[in-house]
């Protein structure tokens, strides 16, 4: 990901670091952030970033100040998988911590709240061709509180009785604020909130449309075809999924930003490329319809039905 530049390059300044790997305004003004606050700091991720070697010692300073600086951070190293940090990604405080800013000006922060945009965009549609053939049940697993469902439900369906939503996820926090904000925009009625493992998760009902949004990300294919395995037997013939996987461009794009995730935080992403992301989708048992990304192009999201027959 990054290129190794000499034994000296803590002695760089940031300027020099910052031009001679083209990175924007937005990494110059953390990293003379960190300076001002901590410049051993500054200067250890500048060796970490140019693939020069630091103690354990090192490595945990740095983690600790990120912990200590970054609410982002913070909640990214106690659980890389939590929805806390998508859920914080998708608004931004009045004041935010410089890091944390950070992450909100940043592409890949961007391409995020941009994904949950598209993805509710997508889902309406989907919803509106399934209503013609009748109820829908839509199945949203290991989506965290469900947000992209709330807020579609919200906008769309507080009214309408052909329409209801399951919303699975382990995390009983994550259930417990999904119910929260269903209650606050009146859709609570609407909306079943299970505490469960997906994996382990057998409906009453089988869906007609099932939501995946995140799961995929750090997963290996043959993980992932497993998943999809597992959420295409929920589905009614002819039902679809909709899965997102984090595509290689953001590590041409927003390489810095990846790097703090990766190298300092721990969370480690799988990219795939949308024909990756359609293969996982043949060998699952489904018949790729079509796909969408972010306005960052940082995420595919693809769609495929189960067949109504096997042969």
């Amino acid at each position: 990901m990054s290129l190794a530049i000499n034994n000296n390059s803590e002695k760089y300044s940031i300027e020099e670091f910052v031009g001679k790997f083209s990175f924007n305004e937005f990494v110059l003004k953390l990293l003379k952030f960190i300076e001002s606050d901590n410049k051993k700091v500054k200067d250890l991720i500048i060796k970490k970033y140019s693939q020069i070697p630091i103690s354990e010692e090192e490595e945990e300073e740095v983690l600790e100040y990120f912990i200590n600086n970054s609410v982002f951070s913070a909640a990214t190293v106690a659980n890389p998988a939590t929805s806390v940090v998508t859920e914080f990604l998708y608004g931004e405080p009045k004041a935010p911590l410089p890091i944390d800013q950070y992450f909100f000006t940043s592409k890949g922060g961007k391409a995020i709240k941009s994904r949950l945009v598209r993805v509710e965009e997508n889902f309406h549609t989907l919803a509106e061709t399934y209503l013609k053939r009748g109820d829908v049940l839509i199945g949203n697993l290991g989506g965290g509180p469900g947000r992209d469902t709330i807020d579609v439900f919200s906008k769309y369906y507080s009214d309408n009785k052909n329409i209801t939503a399951v919303n699975v996820d382990k995390d009983k926090n994550a259930i417990k604020r999904g119910k929260r904000i269903a209650d606050a925009v009146g859709v609570l009625n609407k909306i079943e909130f299970s505490e469960n493992n997906f994996m382990k998760y057998n409906p009453r009902e089988k869906f007609d449309i099932i939501i995946l949004v995140g799961v995929l990300c750090s997963l290996p294919i043959e993980t992932c075809i497993l998943v999809l395995k597992k959420a295409q037997r929920m589905l009614v013939k002819g039902g679809c999924i909709m899965a997102s996987n984090v595509l290689p461009k953001m590590l041409k794009d927003d390489p810095f930003t990846y790097f703090i995730m990766e190298k300092i935080t721990n969370w480690k992403l799988v990219f795939k490329e949308e024909d990756t992301l359609k293969d996982i989708f043949i060998k699952a048992g489904l018949k790729w319809q079509r796909s969408f990304t972010d306005d960052y192009g940082f995420h595919c999201v693809g769609i495929g039905t189960k067949k109504l027959f096997f042969l």
